[in-house]
């Protein structure tokens, strides 16, 4: 396959993965063995704090009636920090599937139907709209949903087309929106396409006609290109899809990408942003966020291989980075490494979250991070959540003392072209979740499926693993037009 530059451009198999297939996703070992719950959970991690943090800082930014878009479902890429249309009328489904998450988390912490039809019409949109009949999907959509015109597809584009619909099959078990996932994930694994079988590792794009790779880092691998299908799709629909043979398949997948990460891209305590840019501080992704986001996936990898390859990576050297990562001034997370002595401090806000929900993993082994959690959870709250605007949200960074850019309403620094609902809603999501660990409660999630999948569909506390201990059918719900049936799911010892 010939090779040219991403610039160029736009001027013009499956490996075992030791998963048992009976359903169930695999139980950590006594490695992972959970810390006992405490006494007291501090005022901020307590759950119920993060479903209202979503209700009220998140969900106003996303429901507006100019947020869901005209027809409903052609969600507008740039808004402003009040909400308001601001800046290009083009439209990035990657940024769709970005949308369509956040609905889908919604739903599971509250059970609102509403939402769940949001994400359904999201989906409708990005399916109809987005995929390429030529083949793989656009990167820029018109207004109207019509192709913007040739351009290269990236892979980390198209790992956040398939994040939507990783979240709406997850709730949902959508068989047609399964197989859209699923072909995604056998594009970015075909030899003939983006998978280099010799690197063990997937293209960084190929052109708009497929024929030609592209090269986003002048002769490196980008980082991206591996870590963001994990992240994306791969771990939340491995241990959920309904045909063993496929989930097998995936957890290789899993496998195989995070021997990549390590082989490749890590050295020094730092997964580095290209192959080729090892020890380049300064450089494009060199950040605590995809460090820190590489750490957490080799975790949850980890935990899922009977074998547990990256254990001490993911474990040891993970919080190794993360006490670098740590502002003990602030009580915050700092941005990123600028040598090895040297950190950046203020932060943006998807590598904070990210910081922040591995710290919170790693802490339910040993409790280690509630001290800093309960800081930097704090201000996440008090510095990130943009309390001057009715629609809320999260602002994109902030100063190291928490202190704003003084945006004004026009700026699209809360949607754009690569922010949107996905992180914050992760967050909050993670946060709930892993607050019931620790104090020991059950936590319930709400799903909504085919009739006759109530009692076979297999569920998960997202991308954790759990015991289920209680499954409750609610009955049948209208999801933009379609029936399906509300199950409510519970689950204990969360990990």
């Amino acid at each position: 396959m010939r090779r040219i530059s991403l610039r160029a451009a736009l001027v013009l198999a499956a490996v075992s993965g030791g998963c048992s297939s009976n359903g169930d996703p695999l139980r950590p070992t006594p490695s992972y063995e959970l810390a006992p719950p405490l006494a007291t959970v501090p005022a901020v991690l307590a759950p119920d704090g993060w479903r209202t943090h979503w209700l009220d800082d998140l969900a106003p930014y996303w429901t507006t009636s100019v947020a869901l878009g005209t027809p409903e479902g052609n969600f507008p890429t740039n808004r402003g920090m009040d909400g308001s249309l601001q800046g290009a009328s083009t439209r990035r489904p990657r940024m769709l599937g970005r949308q369509i998450y956040a609905y889908c988390v919604g739903f599971l912490l509250t059970g609102d139907p509403v939402l769940l039809g949001h994400a359904r019409n999201g989906v409708d949109w990005l399916m109809t709209h987005g995929r390429d009949p030529a083949g793989g999907w656009y990167a820029l959509l018109d207004a109207t949903g019509a192709s913007a015109g040739p351009a290269p597809k990236l892979a980390q584009d198209a790992a956040y087309d398939a994040l939507g619909l990783a979240a709406y099959y997850f709730v949902t078990r959508d068989a047609t929106v399964r197989d859209a996932l699923l072909a995604v994930r056998d594009t970015l694994f075909d030899p003939a396409l983006y998978w280099d079988d010799a690197n063990q590792r997937i293209r960084d794009g190929l052109s708009d006609d497929l024929t030609q790779e592209i090269d986003v880092d002048n002769d490196g691998w980008e980082l991206v290109a591996q870590l963001d299908p994990i992240n994306a799709f791969l771990l939340l629909s491995q241990p959920v899809l309904d045909d063993p043979a496929r989930r097998d398949q995936l957890l290789g997948d899993l496998r195989r990408l995070g021997t990549t990460l390590i082989k490749t891209f890590h050295s020094d305590g730092i997964f580095w942003g290209a192959s080729n840019r090892k020890g380049a501080y300064g450089s494009k992704h060199v950040d605590f966020g995809h460090t820190l986001k590489s750490y957490w996936m080799l975790l949850e990898i980890d935990k899922r291989l009977p074998d547990h390859p990256f254990f001490d990576v993911a474990t040891t050297e993970a919080r190794a980075a993360l006490d670098r990562a740590w502002d003990p001034t602030y009580g915050s997370w700092a941005k990123r490494p600028l040598s090895p002595t040297a950190v950046e401090y203020g932060s943006d806000w998807w590598a904070y979250a990210e910081s922040d929900q591995l710290a919170a993993t790693l802490s339910l082994i040993d409790h280690r991070y509630l001290d800093q959690l309960t800081k930097t959870t704090q201000f996440w709250l008090d510095h990130y959540v943009d309390r001057g605007r009715a629609v809320r949200e999260v602002v994109s960074s902030v100063r190291r003392d928490g202190s704003g850019w003084g945006w004004s309403d026009a700026d699209t620094s809360k949607c754009n072209e690569w922010k949107n609902g996905y992180h914050s809603s992760e967050h909050a999501l993670v946060l709930w979740l892993l607050g019931h660990a620790f104090a020991g409660q059950p936590a319930t999630l709400h799903f909504a499926v085919p009739a006759a999948a109530t009692s076979t569909f297999i569920a998960t506390p997202y991308f954790f693993s759990g015991r289920e201990t209680a499954r409750s059918v609610i009955g049948p719900v209208d999801v933009a037009g379609e029936t399906l049936t509300a199950v409510d799911v519970t689950f204990d010892q969360v990990q």
